[in-house]
């Protein structure tokens, strides 16, 4: 179906080929992880793929890529589109319509569908994708996971032969990521759709997708092949390009290195674990406590309640958080997260109660002053880009502030070389990939040292790699007393960084503890929540009876 011939592409302003000499074959129905760094092509490829580019591409193109026989510079504008599906990682950016229901229409209607049969079409994806109650929601009302599934609805409505989702499941929270995965698979299985999937997180895809394509941070293909020949035998082909490998296999490579664990083969199920491994120390699946060192309260909440156009969203959310401190903010998409966050930081007002910083109401601080406490970095890191240089966007509040330039300078390319983003100074903004978005975004932040930090999704689109430096970036920040706040779906990050973990459900606080309470309760699912690896290991190898030796 589809045949990649020597493709390598160039963006004008970029030194070296974005992708370089790849070439593969995809037959009709076959799936495929591709695999690769932030920054390595992946979604320039997906562009390639479906038409966008080379037509419009600022740029050049070599090689060349067939869809059913027909080269891609052949196509007519849109033509690949009803062939090759795209989800892209930030799907705000293929939405043209208010609503929900008219958002999926537009593409019906564009592809000549009968009125008819738009309705009944309608209903059964959104049904597929678990948004019926949504149908007639505005679209900016959703929440970014809700929002990437209206994106995989517009493009099944088509039904097309190959469908590509670009990180598909990095806002969705973890039973809604494995519900995701598992529609994906019903619905690759039932239609026998083509399926390419770019992620950073492996667990659940690996079930059912056989073949993994992985691109070097040069954008060379470097390995095709079986997924599970590429776990087991180039593992160090993953650490090497900076790609996360499942957790379960991570969590056993960390063991071996510390001399706590041996495997005859390298585990990537839970059942793999248990099967292969002749030696674990029993000490590895215990955590150490986190101490908190908070001192006094830094930020305080007493009865606050948010509503919009009738809709209430937050209700009677009242808390003291002490700083500094390490919390985690978590629950399931739409809960509210976000929301409590912005208001927290100023961004918003909330329609009822009160916000305390540093003891002092939130209404009585000038905002350039609060922008001196707080620095908040958003979910989608576009909406804070300002400046057309990358170096710029960084120095922009150090400059503000009147600090010598000399200082500006040697702080900038500290920031840029601790969020790996070296040689990309004089780059506009917008024309990083989504990972490197995200690190200058998390950049802009840190470079002026506020004392509360609010993180909105900070590890969205970033490779095991970039995630460990961003993380260990932030551990520093708290140990040197700042207050880091973190919206994150991720339970293992929890598990490991936090020392206090807040749970939304429905606009309500419902849980507000350390995250080793947390895990001893019984039923995390109630919240679309999930445990972290070590936690579902320990409770496997101990529902399997298995003897953990020291």
């Amino acid at each position: 179906m589809i045949q990649v011939r020597e493709l390598t592409l160039w963006f004008n302003e970029h030194e070296h080929p974005t992708i370089n000499k790849l070439s593969f074959d995809l037959r009709s129905g076959e799936t495929m992880l591709l695999l690769g760094p932030s920054g390595s092509g992946k979604s320039t490829l997906t562009c390639c793929l479906n038409g966008i580019y080379p037509r419009e591409l600022d740029g050049e193109i070599a090689g060349d890529i067939h869809i059913f026989g027909t080269s891609i510079q052949d196509t007519k504008p849109g033509e690949m589109s009803k062939h090759v599906g795209v989800v892209f990682q930030d799907p705000e950016s293929q939405f043209c319509m208010l609503t929900v229901e008219d958002e999926i229409a537009f593409g019906l209607e564009n592809i000549g569908t009968p009125r008819d049969k738009i309705a009944t079409k309608i209903d059964g994806v959104l049904q597929m994708v678990g948004l019926t109650a949504y149908k007639e929601a505005n679209i900016h009302s959703l929440s970014g996971g809700q929002k990437q599934k209206l994106a995989l609805a517009c493009i099944l409505a088509l039904e097309p032969d190959f469908v590509i989702l670009d990180e598909p499941t990095a806002n969705l929270d973890p039973l809604a990521k494995q519900a995701f995965i598992q529609t994906m698979k019903h619905i690759q299985e039932d239609k026998k759709i083509g399926l390419i999937v770019i992620e950073h997180q492996l667990d659940g895809w690996v079930s059912f997708i056989e073949r993994a394509f992985i691109l070097s941070k040069a954008g060379h293909g470097v390995f095709d092949g079986s997924l599970t020949e590429a776990i087991t035998k180039h593992a160090d082909l993953f650490q090497l390009e900076g790609i996360a490998l499942p957790s379960i296999t991570e969590l056993a490579l960390q063991a071996c290195d510390n001399n706590q664990a041996a495997f005859s083969k390298i585990p990537f199920t839970y059942e793999d674990f248990t099967t292969h491994m002749s030696y674990l120390d029993q000490t590895f699946l215990e955590t150490t406590a986190k101490k908190s060192c908070a001192l006094e309260p830094i930020i305080e909440v007493h009865n606050v309640k948010l509503s919009k156009k009738k809709q209430k969203i937050l209700r009677d959310i009242t808390f003291s958080w002490a700083g500094p401190s390490f919390i985690a903010v978590t629950g399931a998409n739409g809960s509210g997260k976000t929301s409590l966050t912005r208001l927290l930081a100023g961004i918003e007002f909330p329609s009822a109660g009160n916000i305390y910083v540093n003891n002092r109401s939130i209404n009585q601080w000038k905002q350039k002053e609060l922008r001196q406490q707080i620095g908040y970095v958003f979910q989608n890191p576009e909406h804070q880009f300002i400046t057309d240089r990358v170096f710029d966007e960084i120095a922009y509040t150090l400059r503000l502030r009147a600090y010598p330039e000399a200082t500006v300078q040697e702080k900038v390319h500290q920031t840029l070389a601790s969020c790996q983003l070296q040689g990309m100074e004089n780059r506009h903004p917008y024309t990083l990939s989504q990972g490197q978005k995200r690190r200058l975004s998390v950049a802009t932040m840190i470079v002026d040292e506020q004392n509360i930090l609010f993180l909105d999704e900070p590890t969205f689109g970033q490779d095991a790699a970039s995630t460990r430096e961003l993380m260990h970036l932030l551990a520093a920040r708290y140990k040197n007393g700042t207050t880091i706040i973190m919206v994150t779906h991720d339970m293992d990050l929890v598990d490991k960084y936090a020392n206090r973990v807040v749970v939304l459900k429905n606009g309500e606080i419902v849980a507000d503890e350390t995250p080793t309470q947390l895990w001893e309760r019984p039923h995390l699912s109630k919240w679309n929540l999930d445990y972290p690896t070590r936690i579902k290991l320990k409770r496997h190898m101990e529902g399997s009876h298995v003897c953990i030796t020291k």
